[in-house]
């Protein structure tokens, strides 16, 4: 017999044990007497020993009983509670999502998706990881993220990769640059600028350098730097031309500065949601994974 299928048995020997009475402790079950008393003696053969003594008025607990009963109340307390937990999982009102990607969509993508989340299912905590991006595949890879955000690459993984969106490279420059009133800009005559780009082994970059380099075309950089914030710092004081994506064009024009598409088709690279392969997310997390999806095609 397992656990399970004690439960019910478990509970007619602390109902019992409550009342010392079998015809109360009947009508507090909801059953009769006699598939009471069937119930506690499949107890009593499980367990090999006898539970109560049995008197004309009703019954008292043994010795055995008594070292029973927290036990019983334990078991039966721990189980109801774990289907309270369960039910709430189900209906999202409980759980965690665990997200990690870089910076810029930390800042601008998850915000608004986590909101409309929580309002959603206000009981689920979602953690953000705020990582350079070539640490956001480790993180989904080793469990501590359910969910990734990165950049498209050709290099194989084996993570399980939906694209999200296209996102343009773009330009960002102080007003007064002269390319900010040029009527259209091609990528050899942005190569000619001071840019200000990423650092050297960045995803987004090596992309962008790989194609451009198909294309003949080479890129030099005045200032390489970490974060976009810093790069758009530099760009506000006319220090050169960041090179970018269409993603931080918010943060480019509190910055003040213009944004500009380069090439026609522009170049672009493929924002991607990773999450581990084999088995099926928590419901919270598939829950989460729409929402953001929902958000990228809007």
């Amino acid at each position: 017999m397992t656990i399970k299928s004690s439960l019910p048995e478990l509970r007619v020997f602390i109902t019992l044990a409550e009342s010392g009475h079998f015809t109360r402790a009947a009508e507090r079950l909801g059953m009769s007497q006699s598939s009471l008393s069937a119930s506690l003696g499949k107890l009593e053969t499980l367990l090999g020993t006898r539970l109560f003594d049995r008197h004309t008025r009703g019954c008292r607990l043994t010795d055995a009983g008594n070292a029973l009963l927290p036990a019983a109340h334990r078991l039966v307390a721990d189980w109801d509670q774990w289907l309270v937990d369960a039910r709430d999982f189900a209906r999202f009102s409980r759980g965690r999502v665990s997200v990690a990607a870089p910076n810029a969509q930390c800042a601008m993508l998850l915000p608004p998706v986590i909101r409309r989340f929580r309002d959603s299912h206000p009981g689920v905590r979602v953690t953000v990881h705020d990582v350079p991006e070539h640490e956001v595949h480790a993180l989904v890879r080793s469990g501590a993220a359910d969910l990734g955000i990165a950049t498209a690459t050709e290099l194989r993984t084996d993570l399980v990769a939906t694209p999200l969106y296209a996102d343009e490279f773009v330009l960002a420059m102080h007003r007064d640059h002269p390319l900010a009133r040029a009527r259209r800009l091609d990528w050899p005559e942005v190569a000619r600028e001071a840019l200000i780009g990423y650092l050297p082994g960045n995803p987004v970059r090596r992309l962008l350098e790989d194609e451009l380099a198909a294309r003949g075309i080479q890129l030099a950089y005045a200032y390489e730097i970490a974060l976009p914030w810093t790069m758009m710092g530099l760009a506000s004081e006319g220090l050169g031309v960041a090179v970018v994506t269409r993603a931080l064009r918010p943060l480019a024009q509190w910055h003040g500065l213009d944004v500009r598409a380069v090439g026609s088709p522009p170049l672009a690279r493929t924002l991607t949601l990773l999450r581990a392969p084999g088995g099926s997310p928590s419901p919270a997390v598939a829950a989460f994974r729409d929402e953001l999806l929902k958000t990228a095609v809007s």
